[in-house]
């Protein structure tokens, strides 16, 4: 389907009314509607939900996240699935420009944006927990990963964890005293806000890398919220996984310089340890 706003103009006279009331709202917004979760979108339609999917499915869309996706190509010319900045016709010194550029305003907008009260609860719980759990699936995991190769600098046994089976059983033997990081871009994966639940129930306090105010924000004890620098729907994250890069560095340096003397001795042992793992410099 080339242009699905062209498909809803065309289909209007032929749909139900309040089929063509959720219509009316996305062709009198489109921008927005690119940038809402299908209960926004209801909501202004005055409709229900299974409403706006109908009319998704009646312009021959398989559901409102298949509708987004068209709408985007509608409106973005290029590569959309990539980045909202990039387009087709770009030269590499270009987009290679507009990648970074967009990498910049997102980390300076999370960084405007965080609130410092729960980086501090966050490292508070990390610096003296007893055990630490780090989950994350998709494109979160590579960043349980590095939280647990940077945590695992410090005396405490870290694992990083990806797949929701195993979670569950490690979970099952955490008391209090052990913490649980949960990373999701969305706040809204079924499997991390499963593990999270888990984690709750056990007392075992919850630090959740993830969108403010979603689901696993509300779950966890100490919730450093991170807007995502794209829609997810629509876009690749990319920013948003260099902003989620930024929070672990800030957590551990947070717990090294809560641990004292003791962390900075520690961490010039493991310097020290790694360097025979390297050729030496040439002069």
């Amino acid at each position: 389907m080339a242009n699905i706003i062209d498909s809803l103009r065309t289909h209007l006279p032929t749909l139900s009314r309040q089929e063509a009331a959720v219509a009316s709202v996305i062709l009198s917004d489109p921008q927005g509607t690119l940038q809402s979760p299908v209960a926004v979108v209801a909501n202004k339609a005055g409709v229900s939900q299974p409403t706006v999917i109908r009319l998704c499915r009646s312009v021959g869309c398989d559901g409102f996240a298949d509708f987004k996706l068209k709408l985007a190509q509608s409106l973005v010319p290029g590569v959309p699935f990539v980045s909202a900045a990039v387009e087709t016709s770009d030269g590499t010194a270009t987009f290679v420009a507009k990648i970074f550029d967009a990498t910049s305003r997102a980390l300076h907008e999370a960084r405007t944006g965080l609130d410092i009260t729960a980086i501090e609860r966050a490292v508070g719980l990390l610096a003296y927990a007893r055990r630490i759990v780090i989950f994350g699936v998709g494109g979160s995991a590579p960043i349980a990963q590095d939280a647990a190769h940077k945590f695992s600098r410090f005396a405490m046994p870290v694992q990083a964890l990806v797949d929701p089976v195993q979670t569950r059983i490690i979970l099952t033997g955490m008391t209090p005293g052990d913490v649980f990081v949960a990373i999701s871009n969305t706040g809204r994966t079924k499997s991390v806000l499963e593990m999270a639940e888990i984690a709750a129930d056990n007392a075992v306090s919850v630090v959740a890398i993830t969108a403010p105010a979603s689901p696993l924000a509300a779950l966890a004890a100490a919730a450093i919220g991170v807007s995502s620098a794209e829609d997810i729907e629509v876009f690749t994250p990319m920013a948003s996984r260099i902003v989620q890069l930024t929070v672990v560095d800030v957590l551990t340096t947070g717990i090294a310089l809560r641990l004292g003397p003791s962390a900075h001795d520690l961490l010039a042992r493991v310097k020290t340890g790694l360097k025979t793992t390297r050729l030496p410099q040439r002069d």
